[in-house]
């Protein structure tokens, strides 16, 4: 795992952090975004309204999709 942070202290919302750390390839992309890349994902996941939209948006990531 290329992602050696962890989630304590964040403002990660509990679902994505949860949803991240069960797919490594979603954790160690964001391990590697900049600071402006985790920002998007941040505002990105602030308006999920569902589990499925939460699962979208970690596949997103998951996926490596650029979040510039």
């Amino acid at each position: 795992m290329d992602y050696t942070g962890d989630f304590e202290g964040s403002s990660l919302p509990l679902g994505l952090a949860f949803g991240m750390a069960m797919d490594e390839q979603a954790l160690n992309h964001y391990g590697r975004m900049t600071e402006y890349e985790k920002e998007k994902v941040l505002a990105e996941s602030k308006g999920v309204k569902s589990k499925e939209e939460m699962q979208q948006l970690i596949q997103k990531i998951s996926d490596g999709d650029s979040f510039l």
